[in-house]
C-alpha cells in the first residue's frame, strides 16, 4: 500500500493535489519521449502541411503587383486572405470538434489546394480584382489550420499515454515548429521568385497542402482525438479564462504586425528596403530557439504563475523598439523581442489545453490562432499610418503599447485561467471515476508516480493510484509490492525532490 503524502500540485497551479512527487527530467528525455508518442511521421506532415500558410501571404502579394502592377490591388487581395484566416479558424475548429479532424482536414485541404490554383489562374488571365479578393477569401477561410489542431492531437495523446507533464514541451516544439515555419515559407516564396515566374510559390503551395496536409489529416493520430469521449454532454465553455488566452494571442499578433511594419519602414530608411525579411527572421530565429529551451523551465513554476510573468517580460523586451535607430540596433533588439515572445506563446497554448474542455479543444485553439493573424493584421495596419507620418519609431511604439495591454489583462486575469484549469481537472477526474472498472477505487487527493528504467533513460510516467491499478489489472504495471514491471521494466518506488 502506498504512502498517503502531501505535496503541491504539479503544473496545473493547484488544479490538482495529486502529484506531491517531482522528478527531474532532462529536455532532452522529453523531447525524446514526445516524439514517441507521435513518430517521426507525424511531425514532417505537420511542418510540411504549415508551409502554405506561411507562403501565401507573400506569394499572393508578388503574384498580384507582378500581374497588375498594383500594389493597392495586392495588398486588397492579402487583407482578404488575412480576414478570411482569421474568420474561418474557429469554424475549422468547431467543425473538428463535431466531425473530427480526418474529415474536416481533408476536406479544408482539397478546397485550400483548389482556391490557391484558381487564385493563380485568376490573377494570371485578368480576371479582375473582386475574383482575386473573392478567392483569395476562400484560401484563408479554408485553412486546415495545423498548427492548433496538432496541438489538440498532442494533448489528448500525452494524456492517453500518461504522460501529460509532457504537454508543456510538446507546445514548446509546436511554437518553434510555427516560427520555424514562418521564416521558411516567406524565404521559399522569395526562393522560388527569384529563378522561376511570380505564380510558382502559390502552385508549390497548393501542392504541398494537397502532398502533405491531406496525409497530416489522415494520420492515425486524427482518429485518437475524434474518439476522444464527452461526458455526456458539452461541458461550458470557460468563457472569461479563455477570452485572457484570446486576448494574449491578440497582443502578441499586433507586436508581431507592427513590428514588421517598423521594419519595412527602417529598411526602406536606409536605401535597403529588401533587406527587411531577411532582419525580422531574427525574430523567428530567437523565438524557435527560446520556444525548445522552455522545456529547461523548473516544472514546479505552473503555467498559471508564468503567464503574467512572461507577458510582462513581453512589454520589458519591446522596449528596446523604441530605441532602435539604424539596422544594426534592430537585430539585436529582435533577437530579445522574439525570445521573451515565445514563452508567451508556449505557455498560452499549454494553458488552453488544460482549461479547455476536450470536446471543445479545437475551438479554442483555433480561435488563439486566429487571435494571433487578427492582431497580426491590426498591428500592420495601426504601424502602418504611424511610419508614414512619424518614420519607424512611430511604428515601434505600438508593440510596446499592445504588449502593456497585454500584460494588463494577463495579470489581472491569471486566478481566473487558474480556476478554470482547476474546474476542467476536477471534472476530468469524476469522468475517470466513472468510468473506472468495477473493483478501482475512486480517485484520492493523492498521486502516485512510478520511474520507469527504459534504457538510460529515466522517465515519470506519472500515474495515479487508479492508472498503476488498471495496468496491473491489465498486465501492463507489474506488481505495485515488489516494484517489478513486466517486459523486464524495474519500477523503483518514487523519491520527493526537494
Amino acid at each position: 500500500m502506498h504512502r498517503a503524502c502531501k505535496g503541491r500540485a504539479g503544473g496545473w497551479d493547484g488544479a490538482s493535489t495529486r502529484q506531491p512527487w517531482r522528478f527531474r527530467v532532462s529536455p532532452r528525455t522529453s523531447y525524446r519521449s514526445l516524439f514517441r508518442v507521435s513518430g517521426p511521421g507525424l511531425l514532417a506532415l505537420a511542418f510540411l502541411a504549415r508551409l502554405p500558410a506561411a507562403m501565401s501571404p507573400l506569394g499572393v502579394i508578388m503574384l498580384i503587383s507582378s500581374t497588375t502592377g498594383s500594389f493597392v490591388r495586392a495588398g486588397a487581395v492579402a487583407a482578404a486572405l488575412g480576414i478570411g484566416a482569421a474568420a474561418g479558424g474557429p469554424v475549422v475548429g468547431a467543425l473538428t470538434d463535431r466531425l473530427g479532424q480526418g474529415r474536416i482536414g481533408v476536406a479544408a485541404a482539397l478546397v485550400n489546394g483548389g482556391a490557391l490554383a484558381l487564385t493563380v489562374l485568376a490573377a494570371t488571365t485578368g480576371a479582375g480584382l473582386a475574383a482575386c479578393v473573392a478567392l483569395a477569401a476562400v484560401v484563408g477561410l479554408s485553412t486546415p489550420q495545423v498548427g492548433p489542431l496538432i496541438r489538440v492531437r498532442w494533448t489528448t495523446l500525452l494524456h492517453r499515454h500518461g504522460r501529460s507533464e509532457l504537454v508543456p514541451t510538446a507546445m514548446a516544439y509546436e511554437g518553434a515548429a510555427d516560427e520555424a515555419s514562418y521564416v521558411a515559407g516567406p524565404a521559399l516564396v522569395g526562393v522560388l521568385a527569384l529563378v522561376t515566374v511570380p505564380a510558382v510559390p502559390l502552385l508549390v503551395a497548393a501542392a504541398l497542402i494537397l502532398a502533405a496536409g491531406v496525409p497530416f489529416a489522415l494520420h492515425h493520430t486524427s482518429r485518437a482525438v475524434a474518439a476522444a469521449p464527452a461526458a455526456g454532454r458539452t461541458r461550458r465553455m470557460p468563457v472569461v479564462a479563455v477570452t485572457v488566452l484570446v486576448t494574449a494571442m491578440v497582443a502578441l499578433g499586433v507586436v508581431f504586425g507592427a513590428t514588421q511594419t517598423g521594419v519595412a519602414a527602417l529598411a526602406g530608411s536606409v536605401g535597403h528596403p529588401g533587406a527587411a525579411g531577411t532582419v525580422y527572421a531574427i525574430l523567428g530565429v530567437g523565438s524557435s530557439t527560446a520556444g525548445i529551451a522552455t522545456a529547461w523551465l523548473p516544472a514546479r513554476w505552473g503555467l498559471g504563475a508564468r503567464l503574467p510573468v512572461f507577458a510582462a517580460g513581453l512589454f520589458v523586451a519591446t522596449l528596446t523598439l523604441p530605441a532602435v535607430g539604424s539596422v544594426g540596433t534592430l537585430a539585436p533588439a529582435l533577437a530579445v523581442v522574439g525570445v521573451a515572445a515565445a514563452p508567451l506563446l508556449v505557455t498560452v497554448y499549454a494553458l488552453a489545453g488544460r482549461v479547455a474542455p476536450a470536446e471543445r479543444a479545437g475551438t479554442v485553439m483555433t480561435l488563439l490562432a486566429s487571435g494571433t493573424v487578427g492582431g497580426v493584421a491590426l498591428g500592420a495596419g495601426i504601424a502602418g499610418p504611424l511610419a508614414q507620418s512619424a518614420g519607424f519609431a512611430g511604428a515601434f511604439l505600438v508593440p510596446a503599447v499592445a504588449a502593456l495591454l497585454g500584460a494588463t489583462v494577463t495579470a489581472l486575469g491569471a486566478a481566473t485561467v487558474r480556476r478554470a484549469a482547476t474546474v476542467r481537472r476536477a471534472a476530468t477526474n469524476r469522468r475517470a471515476d466513472a468510468d473506472a472498472p468495477a473493483g478501482v477505487p475512486a480517485a484520492r487527493p493523492v498521486r502516485v508516480s512510478a520511474l520507469v528504467d527504459a534504457g538510460d533513460d529515466v522517465l515519470d510516467v506519472g500515474l495515479d493510484h487508479r492508472q498503476v491499478a488498471q495496468r496491473r489489472d491489465a498486465g501492463q504495471g507489474g506488481d505495485q509490492r515488489t516494484g517489478v514491471g513486466t517486459a523486464g521494466e524495474r519500477v523503483r518506488q518514487p523519491q520527493p525532490v526537494g
